[in-house]
């Protein structure tokens, strides 16, 4: 596992990562910094799934942003259903990670859940995800991978 900080190409910073099936610890959060987006860490095997994202033009965790009312778990079921089909995953509180975005500039948090599958699901591609790829977290990470993505990974996988 890389030291933390981390940056991607773009300037964007994972500047903690706090792993923890605690998911009371959204409630504690820094007052003034959003929870705007919630990722899910799917494994199968030693593998973890990751997504091209279409419009970023790079592979990176299933999730995204948060809809108004819904909660961070929510989002990442919802999230998981949309861009990969899988619609019956229960995923498990994993981490709160903290990032520095540029584009616009700004700090916040994402809510970090796992889930692990017993079988290869049907995965199915849309207009924002055009492929599927299981990672090795152990393997390194390709260019066109996002560095902060894989290493959440790294970290939330259970055999890593």
């Amino acid at each position: 596992m890389a030291s933390l900080p981390i940056h991607d190409q773009t300037g964007n910073t994972l500047t903690s990562l706090r792993i923890t099936d605690d998911e009371s610890i959204l409630d504690t959060l820094e007052t003034g910094v959003p929870l705007p987006a919630a990722l899910v860490v799917v494994t199968l095997s030693s593998t973890v799934l990751m997504v091209f994202d279409r419009h970023r033009g790079e592979w990176e965790l299933p999730g995204g942003m948060r809809e108004p009312g819904e909660s961070a778990r929510q989002a990442a079921v919802r999230e998981l259903a949309e861009e990969t089909g899988i619609a019956s995953a229960e995923p498990a509180f994993a981490a709160i990670a903290e990032f520095q975005l540029r584009r616009p500039v700004r700090h916040e948090y994402a809510a970090i859940y796992r889930t692990a599958l017993p079988t290869p699901p049907a995965l199915v591609v849309n207009d924002e995800i055009a492929d599927f790829r299981w990672w090795d977290p152990h393997s390194a990470v390709p260019p066109e991978m996002s560095p902060l993505d894989a290493e959440i990974a790294r970290r939330v996988h259970p055999e890593a």
